[in-house]
């Protein structure tokens, strides 16, 4: 069986050609999501103001893993996405067949059913890149897991994900062949704790899901 690229080489524009996918401005899944959101208290707020200011003064110089590791997984690891019906997974393949073609990739944290491998992926966050030195298209690497999620879950659920550049963080839900993007929420300001209630949300959707 011969193999679609991998899913780093991926731009937006060719997964929208590929798999028929419908930009779109607004979307009733995607405000829901980044409206109806949990309260925070104050111990979350400590931590978060915590987290920020090292991003603020690191921003520049840490490289992708010292972003990853320093910011990113301390801030999902407090959000607890492992629970006893679904999971955290980092680094993980996940792949299906499309058109009789394997249709596969890493990628960099997706939250699944599954307890030694991602079965059923419902969250994706990919690519998590810095402000400078970014010369991928972050947006159809992601599009193209959220894909294979959808066509290896065989169902009609909506995928959920994000990416993020640096201090930026962008929302995304696909659903059939639509697909929304938030706009940009800033770490480095008011906004994480946005983004901090965002991803406790998504817990709070994966359990209305996984209950189906």
């Amino acid at each position: 069986m011969t193999k679609w690229k991998s899913f780093c080489q991926w731009t937006t524009d060719e997964v929208e050609e590929t798999f028929g996918l419908i930009p779109q401005l607004e979307h009733s899944l995607l405000t829901d999501w980044l409206t109806n959101l949990p309260s925070l208290v104050e111990d979350d707020k400590a931590r978060l103001a915590t987290l920020q200011k090292q991003l603020i003064a690191y921003i520049h110089y840490w490289n992708e893993q010292e972003l990853q590791i320093k910011f990113i997984g301390r801030l999902l690891n407090r959000v607890e996405f492992d629970q006893p019906r679904y999971k955290a997974f980092y680094e993980r393949e996940i792949k299906t067949v499309y058109n009789n073609k394997e249709l596969g990739g890493l990628v960099d944290f997706v939250v699944a059913e599954g307890r030694g491998s991602p079965k059923a992926p419902y969250f994706f966050i990919q690519e998590h890149k810095r402000e400078l030195d970014s010369p991928n298209d972050p947006r159809g690497q992601l599009l193209i897991a959220m894909i294979t999620a959808q066509i290896l879950n065989n169902n009609t659920r909506p995928v959920y994900g994000a990416y993020i550049m640096g201090r930026a963080w962008y929302f995304v839900v696909l659903q059939d062949k639509e697909y929304a993007v938030s706009l940009a929420y800033d770490a480095t300001k008011e906004e994480i704790f946005g983004i901090y209630q965002i991803l406790q949300h998504t817990k709070q959707i994966i359990d209305r899901l996984v209950g189906r």
